[in-house]
């Protein structure tokens, strides 16, 4: 709800800014430059060595409008007359500069850079480098009423009376710091910070460090003043204005007080995520050997639809979605997964990120990376009854796979500078390729060893706290030595920069002769390489298993160097043994066997697969059919491989099949006799599954069984009137609003259920739906989630109830991929409709709305799908009109979805018709 004083407020905001910021280009007229800013990098002449930041909220009151005062202390490095620093949206109403004697110093006039967003101040005196500290104060005006969600930006509740609430929240990753209080931010730039917020007497304020005191002040506000925060970035920042309530623990030896916050209505929800918090950050503690910085560390639950960040690591006060860590019994293991995983993956960064910064967002993965891996890892030391482990194979190592094949993807470390770059950042790359890679290292070291070089990284570098690749690679190096875990030819550097400092993924090759077997290797791209040879080479770790020998299952037999034609290695085998390579999925590379060697490895899938464990069965599926994708060919030998699956019982193999099987369900969508035929053999290998785990979930029961069961319903619910029965009669359930909690089965279920009925049926639900959704109260975001997931499975009626495009841009990103195939594949909705809806919605929005930062990733993953020439062309021109930058991205895409089913649809078909003609 807005406040109808709000377009008057915003208007008055803006003519102030207008006021004191004259468009153009800054000169740099100070003793350093003389030139204009070349770069979106801070001069850094001068480095801020503490913040004093005060700021006076009536949000308890509705009123969005807030002023602030911020003290920066600052030391000169270099010899100007200028202060550079960061600002955007503050309307400033006083300035002055002091010396170290309290003394002020003379400002000529300060401007801004409104393309680089600096706020440039011209001293009316050269600042020398030792002269003392300057305090630079600044009183501002700014509001919290802003529709990107980002900065210091409001939400709102209703609450049990219907009273709607307010409340403000901050979300300055990656540049929006800047947009709350001026300040220098970036993120190699770090130093403390002492707060204070003004609220309501009946709100509370809650920031990074423990509250020092609060004092009462006239008009019904007070003061909450807190600690000294440890040296941070800007981008971690944080405070919360509220009326919420919290659930606590406080653990001993030392004390560390555990809270997690939500509006009152919502409080029996929090009791898992503090437990699941206590656990995981002793077990991290205890893994590294660093106990956290505070005496306190809070989880806040934001409304999902106005927190698009998901989570967000600020030290000691972590933000989240509602719908990530709130937590009821009934929900069972699936929610549990996520709520540990997503607890442990900011806690992780509270070490990783907080503790260590990175020394500019080039090496963001430094953050993300170890987040990403030791939500798992940990996780499964806090939590063994998840099984998390196993599921890095079928997350996040799957997900850095099938970003890392085209031929545009970046390498980890990757340098840019504009707000726009930075925010392109965090993708799969920086967070899943970098924990692959990390996790390859852990076993080609040995756990003990990169543990303990982990420790030396927080040891060596958390004083200074900014670090950058080399800081780590120098800190597992030495452990290394030490272990003698590395021949001693080899440098960790050399390793580990052929992974960071270029992209893509390897492609091993493996020929045999008798006992000697050949490698060679190059860059995997998922089509034709193009007719220039690759020239990117890794020092790759080979690993293999035979039955009698498991010693190199994890650990390197060889490591294989980049720039050699082919490697040969001798692995003696008994008779009838089979050898398979990179068999526990340790290793960031995919592998092509030879056809001979091919051919026994789906002898045996098909005669005994438990002869490979399960993580090898997974392997082999997912890089024979990859390479088979990428070449066009050898399809009578993939479907061989994959015709054992109708024996398959496990969750890493069926998970990682089910990937693929999808993927080539979007491809070959548009080419009837292609899909149905793929839809007879996904029928006929998914059956048995579905007939060993039904389609009633049993109380108890683990997160894999339900999603193995999920898996069953989705890929053969249609070839099985039981399942058929049970989905419509979920289709009842929905209508009848009988269950408040619901699983990945019974999501599937409804899906399938939705797509049977007719079309005045589904007219008729696409109503009930509606209904329900404007029912559902704002505490109930599972039923309300469930509702909106099954908007995908009604095909174009789902219109009735949103647009496509409001749908996509509403949805987290987990939840928009799992819809755009529900509402592409599976509802064969025209792609056109909803690149039309799409271009509609944006039209509507202004280029601050928080639809802004999603753009490019809902282009990119729609363009997954587009594979005819009126899609194509379409997409091509609202790319053009909305993220003209991805341009060149969109279009190398869609040349590879083409090229895909020209290399692949024909013999595809031709496979799977001698396949059921057999």
């Amino acid at each position: 709800m807005k406040k109808l004083c709000g377009l008057t407020c915003s208007v008055l905001l803006l003519a102030a800014f207008l006021a004191v910021a004259p468009s153009g280009v800054v000169q740099a007229r100070g003793i350093v430059s003389g030139r204009a800013f070349d770069s979106y990098r801070l001069p850094n002449t001068t480095v801020p060595t503490h913040y004093t930041l005060r700021l006076d909220t009536d949000v308890h009151r509705g009123v969005f409008d807030y002023t602030g005062n911020v003290q920066i202390r600052i030391n000169v490095v270099e010899a100007t007359d200028q202060i550079v620093l960061h600002t955007l949206r503050n309307v400033i109403t006083n300035l002055q500069l002091r010396n170290s004697a309290g003394l002020k110093v003379a400002v000529k006039n300060h401007d801004r850079d409104i393309d680089k967003e600096f706020l440039v101040i011209n001293v009316g005196t050269t600042l020398q480098p030792n002269s003392g500290t300057y305090t630079l104060e600044i009183d501002f005006t700014n509001s919290i009423d802003r529709i990107d969600q980002a900065g210091f930006y409001k939400s709102s509740y209703l609450d049990d009376e219907g009273v709607m609430r307010f409340l403000g929240l901050t979300q300055f990753e990656s540049v929006d710091a800047r947009t709350s209080f001026p300040c220098y931010d970036e993120p190699g730039i770090k130093t403390t910070f002492d707060i204070s917020i003004v609220c309501g007497i009946e709100y509370h304020a809650r920031s990074n460090a423990p509250l020092r005191g609060i004092q009462l002040l006239s008009g019904g506000k007070k003061l909450s003043t807190f600690a000294t925060t440890p040296r941070m970035q800007t981008y971690l920042v944080a405070w919360l204005v509220s009326d919420f309530v919290y659930e606590r623990e406080v653990l001993t030896q030392p004390q560390l007080a555990v809270a997690s916050w939500a509006k009152a209505s919502s409080a029996h929800l929090l009791s898992y995520s503090v437990d699941a918090s206590t656990r995981f950050m002793r077990a991290m503690e205890e893994y590294f050997g660093q106990r956290y910085s505070m005496s306190k560390i809070d989880n806040v639950a934001i409304k999902d639809s106005d927190y698009s960040a998901g989570a967000m690591e600020n030290w000691g006060l972590v933000t989240y979605r509602e719908s990530a860590i709130f937590y009821e019994p009934e929900q069972g293991e699936q929610r549990q997964v996520g709520v540990v995983t997503i607890v442990g993956h900011e806690f992780t960064h509270q070490f990783f990120g907080n503790l260590l910064a990175p020394k500019w967002w080039s090496y963001l993965w430094l953050n993300e990376g170890f987040a990403r891996l030791y939500q798992y890892y940990v996780g499964d030391i806090s939590h063994p009854e998840l099984k998390l482990r196993e599921r890095f194979i079928t997350g996040p190592l799957q997900t850095a796979l099938r970003a890392d094949n085209s031929l545009t993807v970046r390498p980890m470390t990757y340098y840019t500078d504009t707000r726009q770059g930075i925010s392109r950042l965090f993708d799969s790359i920086a967070y899943d390729k970098a924990a692959s890679v990390l996790r390859m290292i852990n076993y080609a070291l040995g756990e003990r060893t990169f543990q303990k070089g982990l420790r030396y990284y927080l040891q060596q570098n958390k004083d200074h706290g900014v670090v950058e690749e080399s800081n780590l690679f120098d800190s597992i190096e030495q452990a290394a030595k030490e272990d003698a875990m590395l021949p001693i030819t080899l440098s960790i550097h050399d390793i580990f920069s052929s992974w960071s400092n270029q992209p893509g993924v390897p492609v091993v090759t493996v020929r045999r002769d008798g006992d000697e077997f050949l490698f060679t290797q190059q860059r995997y791209v998922a089509e034709e390489p193009p007719a220039e040879p690759f020239t990117n080479a890794w020092w790759i770790p080979i690993s293999f298993s035979t039955p009698s020998n498991t010693v190199y299952e994890t650990l390197p037999a060889f490591w294989m160097p980049p720039n050699v034609t082919e490697v040969s290695y001798t692995i003696e085998t008994a008779e009838g043994e089979v050898v398979t390579f990179n068999p526990l999925s340790t290793g960031y590379y995919r592998i092509d066997y030879e056809e001979t060697l091919l051919q026994e490895m789906v002898q045996q899938m098909n005669k005994d697969h438990t002869a490979f464990k399960a993580p090898a069965r997974a392997r082999l599926l997912d890089d024979t059919l990859n390479v088979a994708l990428s070449r066009g060919d050898n399809y009578d030998v993939i479907l061989q491989l994959m015709n054992y699956l109708q024996k398959e019982t496990e969750y890493v193999p069926w998970m990682i099949a089910n990937d693929n099987l999808r993927h080539m369900q979007a491809m070959l969508r548009t080419n009837e006799q292609a899909s149905r035929l793929l839809q007879a053999f996904v029928e006929k290998m998914a059956t048995p599954l579905l007939e060993k785990y039904g389609t009633d979930s049993g109380l108890g029961e683990s997160a894999t069984v339900q999603e193995l069961r999920t898996i069953a319903i989705e890929l053969a619910c249609s070839a099985s009137q039981s399942c058929k029965t049970n989905a419509q009669s979920v289709v009842n359930s929905l209508s009848r609003s009988e269950q408040r909690y619901h699983n990945t089965v019974d999501g599937a279920l409804l899906c399938h259920g939705l797509l049977q009925i007719n079309v005045g049926q589904r007219k008729a639900m696409a109503e009930e739906i509606s209904h329900a959704l404007l029912a559902t109260a704002g505490d109930d975001i599972f039923a309300k989630q469930y509702l909106e997931q099954s908007l995908s499975c009604i095909g174009t009626d789902k219109t009735m109830v949103q647009s496509y495009g409001k749908y996509l841009f509403g949805l987290s990103e987990t939840d928009r991929s799992e819809a755009l195939h529900r509402l592409l594949v599976k509802s064969k909705v025209p792609l056109e409709e909803v690149l039309q809806s799409i271009d509609s919605e944006l039209s509507l929005r202004t280029s601050n709305s928080i639809y802004h930062n999603a753009v490019p990733k809902v282009l990119l993953e729609v363009a997954r799908y587009v594979t005819e020439p009126a899609g194509m062309q379409l997409l091509n021109s609202l790319t053009t009109a909305h993220a003209p930058w991805i341009g060149s991205e969109i279009v190398q895409q869609l040349q590879a979805n083409r090229r895909w089913l020209d290399r692949n649809a024909e013999p595809l078909v031709d496979a799977l018709t001698r396949y059921f003609n057999a």
